[in-house]
């Protein structure tokens, strides 16, 4: 606290924080927020004043500025459970999830029996795809406050994407009861419709849901995504484009402000301009892997582009008891903002030795040995499909992987990128235009081309087609490559797929038996899909896709 030593000091400190104790009472953040910046200007500071200007710049939706005046009030008081709980939400807010997981667990170590805490951590864990920790925050909450809908509904929504509709309708019921348009519970009654093939029910729940106003921007547009399925499902091909088409719109625009300059395509395009003219010498000069006696007896890169079939071949192949996968963990990411960002830092990549080498190495084998548990004599699988993007990193990190590089039609690819809703980041927002998205798949398989050129890499291609049209065939052509023996139970991938965490929207398709109907999807929307026809027809040729 900075306060003056004077008895009138003392007392402005206190009239001070009174009156924001007051405004904040009333849930006025605008006049907390006045006062405590006034106070601020006036050299006074501590927990109470920086919490409240930091509550007001959240309301106002500054969270950067908000979370430096968290930070400033934590310092004065650094267990203090809502200042955490308030950093949790501005980092969820801007979707650092992993920040916002920190911040809400130091909190409930702090609070445990705050209800309110637990439902937001649970929110977070489940956003990270940990739906069995996520549960048990919710029914933590739920126990400590019984009449907390939000949290039944959270449930429903775990159970929902677990795809166990019994439980999903019990919980969405139970909340609907007390809130008859909770918004969670009732996309979750939506997305069980749909995946019913209650078309006419999902949409009708999905316009009540838009029209009630009580969605936030972002959840509005995946709902009327889920609009445009319902309306697939129904043959209403048109109809379904132009629901897709303003949920982009309405996504695009809520997220323009923050990727407008900082854009996926950029980092593609100084990629590129950098491999067409470097000297691959330098890049095919390996080392012996490393010595890594607690690793796996095979490293197998799975990667691609969105929706291209990984996460299917991720599961059939997580089903071989010998395979251990993970689901989309981002273990190179890190590593990529260290290494890849920038000529420099692509330069000291490409001649990367000794104490550096290994440190990024030893890095990479600690996250997944945190996902994955003991990997000794196992094969690690780890699918992440814009890893297409890492590879001079795992060429020189991990010369001995074996990478497999998922093939679909590219106009089915792109398309579904267009119609399904990612957690928007600076690659993702490429999709949500659909002539943008034609062209970061574009930009991206030229890449990968330059790539295979320059970089000494051992690739095995697979199209998600050939494995529909011949699965045992192909996953066993896949399990020559890994080296790895076929395993019966590889054909009942299906059943594995609800026992694990699937975090991509691939998630209801993988849970069901293999089926046909993701090939050729483009073809109903072959008249509004002919502008991006022209940027796609060189990779169409080039995969061997018939042109019609």
């Amino acid at each position: 606290m900075v306060i003056g030593t004077t008895s009138q000091s003392q007392d402005e400190y206190a009239r001070t924080v009174s009156a924001i104790s007051t405004a904040l009472a009333r849930g006025d953040f605008r006049r907390a927020y006045e006062i405590a910046d006034w106070a601020i200007r006036r050299g006074l500071g501590g927990r109470v004043i920086h919490n409240a200007r930091g509550l007001g710049l959240q309301a106002s939706g500054r969270h950067m500025e908000a979370l430096e005046d968290f930070r400033k009030a934590l310092e004065a008081a650094p267990k203090d459970a809502p200042t955490l709980n308030a950093v949790g939400l501005s980092e969820l807010a801007l979707q650092r999830l992993g920040n916002a997981q920190r911040a809400f667990e130091d909190a409930a170590a702090i609070d445990p029996n705050n209800a309110l805490i637990q439902y937001r951590l649970g929110l977070v864990l489940a956003q990270l795809g940990e739906h069995k920790r996520a549960k048990e925050c919710h029914e933590r909450a739920l126990s400590l406050r019984s009449n907390f809908p939000e949290a039944s509904a959270a449930l429903a929504s775990i159970a929902a994407r677990t795809r166990n509709s019994k439980e999903a309708r019990a919980h969405a019921e139970q909340t609907l009861a007390v809130d008859p348009t909770e918004p969670m519970a009732m996309h979750a009654l939506a997305t069980l419709d749909l995946g019913e093939k209650r078309y006419e029910d999902a949409e009708r729940r999905l316009r009540t849901l838009i029209a009630s106003g009580r969605l936030k921007p972002e959840a509005r547009a995946n709902a009327l995504s889920l609009v445009g399925d319902a309306l697939e499902g129904m043959g209403r091909y048109a109809e379904a484009f132009e629901t897709y088409r303003a949920s982009n719109d309405e996504a695009r625009m809520q997220n323009l402000h923050r990727f407008e300059e900082e854009r996926g395509s950029n980092t593609i395009r100084y990629m590129t301009a950098y491999f067409e003219k470097t000297d691959e010498t330098a890049w095919r000069q390996q080392d012996d892997g490393g010595h890594n006696p607690d690793g796996p007896e095979q490293h197998i890169f799975l990667l691609g582009f969105m929706r291209s079939g990984t996460t299917l071949l991720e599961q059939v192949l997580s089903s071989n008891p010998g395979i251990v996968a993970l689901e989309e963990k981002s273990l190179l990411a890190r590593l990529s903002t260290i290494h890849t960002t920038g000529v420099e830092a692509l330069d000291a990549l490409s001649t990367i030795h000794g104490e550096n080498l290994e440190e990024a190495r030893a890095d990479y084998w600690k996250g997944a040995r945190t996902y994955a548990g003991d990997l000794k004599g196992k094969v690690l699988v780890d699918k992440q499909p814009l890893n297409t993007i890492r590879l001079p990193l795992i060429a020189k990190l991990f010369p001995k992987a074996k990478i497999i590089f998922a093939l679909r039609d590219p106009r089915d690819v792109v398309f579904s990128c267009y119609r399904r809703h990612f957690r928007i980041n600076m690659a993702m927002f490429e999709f949500l235009d659909l002539e943008d998205s034609a062209r970061f798949y574009a930009s991206i398989m030229n890449l990968g081309d330059i790539y295979r050129r320059k970089l000494p890499l051992n690739i095995l291609d697979h199209r998600y087609e050939d494995m529909v049209m011949d699965f045992e065939g192909r996953v066993r052509a896949v399990c020559d490559f890994i080296g790895i023996e076929w395993d019966d139970s590889m054909r009942d991938f299906d059943k594995n797929a609800p026992h694990v965490d699937i975090r991509s929207p691939s998630a209801g398709q993988v849970q069901r038996p293999l089926y046909g109907e993701g090939i050729g999807q483009w073809r109903r929307y072959a008249e509004q899909l002919k502008p991006i026809q022209p940027i796609l027809k060189p990779w169409v040729e080039k995969f061997g896709y018939p042109a019609e």
